[in-house]
């Protein structure tokens, strides 16, 4: 398989995936927002009261990065173990695995798919901080 027809076929993964992202983005942002909006509800506002600045942030600024990143990796997460574990039950994984594709190029592609997913989650995420603080 030449490197053209490898880099296409890797490419139309990461658009199915990244397209499948956006159909069902009610799924796929909601719930992230949901969820970072309790912690800053919750250990915000109650435990962020009882804590001190930390380096001149507050509470709430401090904690930011980390539920970004904690919605990133789980995004990401959920996206690849979703897309494999669905098509092996489906049984749609067998036409990836009986095309002249190399195995690294299907991984790659199913990667990149969670990484499009992790980061516009990661997005959402940080744009939703910003009701509770300044960054």
């Amino acid at each position: 398989m030449t490197p053209r027809k490898i880099y296409i076929s890797i490419l139309t993964i990461v658009i199915k995936e990244v397209g499948r992202i956006f159909r069902v983005w009610k799924q796929n942002f909601i719930p992230p927002v949901i969820t970072t909006a309790l912690y800053f509800i919750i250990f915000g506002t109650f435990i962020g009261a009882q804590i001190d600045r930390i380096d001149g942030l507050t509470y709430m600024q401090f904690i930011v990065p980390g539920l970004v990143m904690m919605a990133l990796i789980m995004g990401s997460f959920s996206q690849t173990s979703f897309t494999i574990s669905t098509s092996k039950f489906f049984k749609t994984i067998e036409e990836l695995i009986v095309s002249p594709m190399p195995v690294w190029g299907m991984v790659l592609g199913f990667i990149l798919g969670g990484i499009a997913r992790g980061f516009s989650v990661g997005l959402v995420i940080l744009l939703s901080s910003l009701f509770f603080t300044t960054l």
